[in-house]
C-alpha cells in the first residue's frame, strides 16, 4: 500500500512539475513574441488617410478594397489577437510587409503617375487570376473572399483608372 502512496505522490510532483515548466515556457513565448519583430516595425506604420488618395474610386470599388485588401496593402491593418503570438505573428507581420513593400494604397498619392499604372495591371491581372486576395488569407478571413462580380468590378475599375492616367500623362513617344 505505502509503494502506491508513493507512485501517487510521485505523480503528483511530476504533473506539479510539468505544469510549472508548461507556465513558464508560454510566459518565455509570450515575451518573446511582444520583444521580437524579424520585419521591423510593421505595427508602428498606422495611417488616417484614405485609401487611394488621388484615384477616382467608385464607393462600391472602395468598399471591396477596403474589405479585402487593406489588412494588407495600407497601413490600416487589423491585428487579430493571434497575430501577437510567436511564431505566428512573424509569418503574418512578414506577409504585410511584403504585401505594403509591393503596394501600399495608403500612400497611393505618392507613386509616380507610371508606377500607379503598372500597380493597377499588376492588380486588374491579379484580381481576375484569383491570385488576390490569397487563399491562404481568404481561409482565416472569408469575409475577404471575392466573388466573381466583385472580381470583376475592380478589374474593370482598374483598367478604367490606368486608362484615366495614362490620358493625362501621354508616355514621351506621343507628347511629340
Amino acid at each position: 500500500m505505502s509503494a502506491l502512496i508513493k507512485s501517487d505522490v510521485s505523480l503528483r510532483r511530476t504533473v506539479k512539475h510539468l505544469l510549472r515548466v508548461s507556465l513558464a515556457g508560454a510566459a518565455l513565448v509570450g515575451l518573446v513574441s511582444l520583444l521580437v519583430h524579424p520585419f521591423g516595425a510593421v505595427r508602428a506604420h498606422n495611417s488616417a488617410a484614405p485609401l487611394l488618395a488621388g484615384a477616382e474610386v467608385h464607393p462600391a470599388v472602395a468598399q471591396i478594397v477596403e474589405r479585402s485588401c487593406q489588412n494588407c496593402h495600407s497601413e490600416r491593418t487589423h491585428w487579430p489577437w493571434y497575430s501577437y503570438v510567436a511564431p505566428v505573428s512573424w509569418l503574418i507581420e512578414n506577409d504585410v510587409w511584403k504585401a505594403r513593400g509591393h503596394m501600399n494604397l495608403s500612400v497611393w498619392d505618392q507613386y509616380t503617375v507610371e508606377k500607379r499604372q503598372e500597380l493597377l495591371g499588376e492588380l486588374a491581372a491579379a484580381v481576375r487570376s484569383r491570385q488576390m486576395p490569397p487563399p491562404r488569407y481568404t481561409l482565416m478571413h472569408s469575409s475577404a473572399k471575392l466573388s466573381a462580380a466583385e472580381s470583376d468590378q475592380i478589374y474593370r475599375w482598374a483598367r478604367g483608372e490606368r486608362r484615366r492616367l495614362r490620358s493625362m500623362n501621354p508616355p514621351a513617344s506621343e507628347e511629340r
